[in-house]
């Protein structure tokens, strides 16, 4: 008598019955469940027949309704340029596909090539040795007098004082990539390889793996946990945040400093009737009543900037929550960011040691490494590494007070 009473099957219920047969089961009815198995279907060459002749429609479909007229439009474009102009077009366009960037088997230098011939030539000449050595110390000064915090630190009148520079012939030449993709020409279009240069290649992997960005997204996230998780803390009453420091506190400490005397536990000396500005008290005075007056005008300039722009505070509180975090991705970024290498042209000769300059407040010397070319008679610019090693002041004084 209760069967129509009995709640029905819900939205979120369990069961894993139609509801059809959720219902026959609580009206009570007998219930014929039958097990199914289900199997994959067999191979059948029918249907890859089918599918063999469905490709190849679509592709036909695809080269007369796209490929043509583009080709058709290529042909017409060329026929109206002028034959210097045709020339550079018949090269055709290459795609690249992503992913199919490799390096080559390099392969070493031997006896008959013409670069070793030049490095034998350049290891004979010491008058050419010493050229390229002065030269190359000549373009590290000019680079570090236009480094703008060199000459605002140590000034702008550098001087070359001594150099370490050693000249080494590799044995092997730079590493070389290639890559394969679509190339269309005129006649047809080719599945071929190109070689690409070196600085691309690895431009491309720092943006397909920021492995810098990456590590700094990561601190700057791990950083942002902890300082809301102390400050959950600090608000719960689960830890206690040290208070900073006050202005009193401050200043007593200036004058102990000052007098070079340790603080006494008995408590601060009796003050006599005739105190002046100077004495701490009267500092302390003074400096309390600047720092009302200063609190007071921080008020009323935060209170008019707020009134004047809604969103100044929100803005100020997002700094304040997110500056430590921020912090600390720009010191990972630049502790991890290391820009793309570029190797240096086939033939090349390296040159590397130190270079010392004197500035006039400091010294300071300068890891290099360059790669000289003798076919252009100039150095590769593109490859050249300078790194400051040693600064040494000229005049240096303690930084602890007596």
């Amino acid at each position: 008598m209760f069967r129509h009473t009995r709640p029905m099957r819900g939205i979120f219920s369990m069961s894993r019955l139609p509801l059809k047969l959720e219902a026959k089961k609580h009206a009570g009815h007998v219930m014929n469940v039958q097990k199914v198995r289900f199997r994959k279907q067999a191979f059948r060459p029918k249907m890859v027949a089918f599918y063999a002749v469905t490709f190849f429609v679509c592709y036909d479909i695809y080269g007369r309704m796209v490929l043509d007229p583009i080709d058709k439009a290529t042909t017409e474009v060329m026929e109206g340029l002028p034959a210097e102009e045709t020339e550079e077009v018949e090269e055709g366009l290459f795609i690249p596909f992503p992913g199919t960037v490799k390096e080559t088997k390099r392969k070493p230098y031997r006896g008959s090539d013409p670069e070793w011939q030049e490095f034998v030539k350049f290891s004979k000449d010491g008058k050419e040795q010493t050229k390229v050595r002065d030269e190359l110390a000549r373009r590290v000064k000019r680079i570090a007098e236009r480094h703008p915090g060199i000459t605002r630190k140590c000034g702008k009148d550098l001087s070359q004082r001594r150099s370490w520079l050693d000249v080494d012939f590799p044995h092997y030449p730079p590493p070389e990539f290639e890559r394969s993709g679509i190339e269309i020409t005129d006649e047809a279009i080719l599945w071929t390889t190109q070689p690409v240069d070196s600085l691309t290649v690895y431009r491309l992997r720092h943006v397909l793996w920021p492995s810098a960005l990456a590590l700094s997204f990561w601190n700057f996230t791990k950083v942002l946990i902890v300082d809301d998780t102390k400050r959950i803390a600090s608000m719960l009453g689960i830890r206690s945040t040290p208070s900073a420091p006050s202005i009193e506190q401050l200043l007593q400490k200036q004058q102990q400093m000052m007098k070079g005397s340790l603080p006494n536990k008995e408590g601060p000396p009796a003050q006599s009737e005739g105190e002046t500005t100077s004495s701490p008290k009267a500092m302390i005075k003074i400096s309390a009543a600047a720092k009302t007056r200063l609190s007071e005008d921080n008020e009323e300039k935060t209170t008019e900037e707020t009134e004047a722009w809604p969103g100044t505070r929100v803005a100020v509180a997002l700094h304040q929550h997110f500056n430590h975090a921020i912090m600390a991705f720009k010191g990972k970024l630049m502790q991890t960011w290391r820009p793309a290498p570029d190797y240096p042209p086939r033939g090349s000769i390296l040159v590397s040691g130190m270079v010392e300059l004197e500035a006039p407040k400091a010294y300071l010397v300068f890891d290099v490494k360059a790669a000289w070319d003798p076919q252009v008679q100039d150095f590769d610019m593109r490859s050249m590494v300078v790194q400051l090693r040693r600064f040494q002041w000229k005049n240096q004084g303690p930084l602890a007070a007596r």
